[in-house]
C-alpha cells in the first residue's frame, strides 16, 4: 500500500500537497504540529476542515520544547510582531532575507520531518509530503531540493521500515502552485498562508491581514496565475 503523511501546516503549499497526495497515494495521514505559533489555532482549524473535507486522517501534535526554543532564539513567529512588506519590497533579496530570518523557527523542518519519519517508520513506511516550493528555497534553505537530499540520505540510515521526503512543489513557484490548486479544484480559501491571522469569516475562512510576508506572496501568486484571490484580507495586499 502507498501511503503518505503530509506535513500540514495550513497554507497554500501544504493544501496544494494534502490534495495532491489525494490524488497519488491509496492511504494519506494529515500531521499538523503545534509550537505556539501566532498561527496556531486558525492553523487546527483550517487542518480539521481540510481533513473532513477530504476524509483524511488528522493528527495534530504539541512540541512544547520547539516553543521554548523557538522564544529563545527570538522568532517572530512564535509570540511576535512579525514584519510588514510588500511586493516590491520582496524584490529586494536583503529585505526577503532579513524577513526569513525574523520568523525563522529553530530546525523547524528538520524536527517535523523527523516526526513525520517515526510515524511513518511505526506504521511500516511511506512518504513524507512537504511543501517546499522554488520561491521559498531562495530564502529558507530548508526548502531547497539540497535539503530535500540530505534528509533522504539520513533517512536512509534513520529508519528502518522505508522512508523518503517527497516534495511535488519543489520546482513552483506561488504562481505555478495557485494554478495547481485551481487544476484540483481545491478549496485554497479556506486555507490559512498568514502569519498573524484575524481570526474567521462566519462561513469559516481565516481572515488573513494582508500585510505579512506570507499574505503578499499568497495574493500575488494568486492573481499571476488565475487572475483572482478568493482569499479573505483585512488589508488588501500590496503588489
Amino acid at each position: 500500500m502507498k501511503r503518505a503523511v503530509v506535513l500540514f501546516s495550513g497554507g497554500l503549499d501544504s493544501t496544494a500537497c494534502l490534495y495532491w497526495a489525494k490524488k497519488n497515494y491509496e492511504e494519506v495521514i494529515m500531521l499538523t504540529v503545534n509550537y505556539g505559533s501566532n498561527e496556531e489555532r486558525v492553523t487546527n482549524k483550517v487542518a480539521e476542515f481540510f481533513s473532513k473535507e477530504l476524509n483524511v486522517p488528522l493528527k495534530i501534535v504539541k512540541l512544547e520544547f520547539l516553543e521554548e526554543f523557538s522564544k529563545l532564539r527570538g522568532t517572530t513567529l512564535v509570540g511576535g510582531e512579525t514584519p510588514k512588506v510588500t511586493a516590491e519590497e520582496l524584490e529586494d533579496m536583503n529585505v526577503a532575507q532579513e524577513t526569513a530570518k525574523s520568523v525563522w523557527v529553530p530546525a523547524r523542518n528538520v524536527v517535523l520531518i523527523s516526526l513525520a519519519a517515526s510515524l511513518l517508520d511505526a506504521l511500516g513506511g511511506g512518504d513524507i509530503i512537504v511543501g517546499f516550493n522554488a520561491e521559498e528555497g531562495a530564502t529558507f534553505p530548508d526548502n531547497t531540493p539540497e535539503f530535500v537530499e540530505k534528509m533522504n540520505e539520513m533517512l536512509k540510515y534513520g529508519t528502518m521500515a522505508g522512508v523518503k521526503v517527497v516534495a511535488p512543489l519543489i520546482d513552483l513557484n506561488k504562481k505555478g502552485i495557485a494554478r495547481l490548486l485551481k487544476e484540483m479544484n481545491a478549496k485554497y480559501e479556506y486555507s490559512n498562508s498568514c502569519y498573524m491571522p484575524k481570526g474567521f469569516t462566519r462561513d469559516g475562512k481565516p481572515i488573513h491581514c494582508g500585510e505579512c510576508e506570507s499574505c503578499v506572496r499568497r495574493h500575488r501568486g494568486l492573481m499571476e496565475a488565475i487572475g483572482e484571490d478568493r482569499t479573505v484580507y483585512e488589508v488588501e495586499p500590496k503588489v
